[in-house]
């Protein structure tokens, strides 16, 4: 377990020595390599790791590296001296310092796979009556449905999960075409568009206000913040 530990430290070491920090009030997919043909898989976005978006990370693989380092030696030592006990803490202390690590990494992660903090946006101007569209597959931004818990439309032909429910008859009509899209942002209902994209070709030719950003994902409305 020492071994693994200690090569654990070594991988940790190596990823410091080649991150560099990230510039002051970066966005982190700004840093971020983008493989969106992996993102199916687990983990697949550890793949868009750069050097730079390991920046990012300093804090907690710093922190991983030494609780491996030290969790497993400690335990390694306690056990030829015959303290079990202490063994068995050191590596209690060893979890809870990797298990914390992890937490910060995913908080400091958690823009680029979620869109909490769009949705918080939204929700502080959102009034009865008002539209939310993903611009997209509804599973790209499926959080706005979840954190405002209003209704969302989808600028998007049926398709995924949610294609099959689309097919009867009282299904509600929530997606959207780019005539459509056009009618209701020129419309009376104050609308939020959800995008990928900073300058979406949905909205060329339309008058559209940027109302958030974050991990590299934007809302846009037909009326002013």
């Amino acid at each position: 377990m020492f071994a693994v530990g200690a090569i654990g430290f070594g991988v940790g070491v190596y990823l410091l020595s080649v991150s560099h920090p990230p510039p002051a009030g970066a966005d982190l997919a700004d840093l971020l390599k983008k493989n969106p043909e992996d993102y199916n898989f687990a983990l697949g976005h550890v793949l868009d790791l750069t050097p730079r978006a390991l920046g990012a990370f300093r804090g907690p693989l710093l922190a991983v590296s030494l609780g491996l380092l030290f969790g497993t030696g400690l335990n390694w030592l306690a056990r030829r001296k015959g303290r079990a006990w202490l063994g068995n803490a050191s590596l209690v202390a060893m979890m809870i310092v990797l298990l914390a690590s992890i937490h910060s990494a995913y908080a400091t992660f958690s823009p680029i796979l979620s869109s909490y903090d769009l949705a918080e946006a939204i929700r502080e101007k959102f009034r009865p009556g008002d539209v939310i569209v993903i611009d997209g597959e509804y599973h790209l931004a499926s959080t706005l449905n979840f954190y405002t818990g209003q209704p969302v439309h989808v600028l998007h032909e049926p398709s995924g999960n949610l294609w099959f429910g689309a097919k009867f008859p009282d299904a509600p009509r929530i997606f959207e075409t780019q005539q459509s899209l056009a009618r209701l942002w020129n419309g009376p209902e104050r609308v939020f568009m959800w995008s990928d994209q900073e300058n979406p070709k949905e909205l060329a030719g339309l008058r559209s206000f940027q109302l958030a950003r974050s991990g590299g994902k934007f809302v846009f409305s037909n009326r002013e913040p």
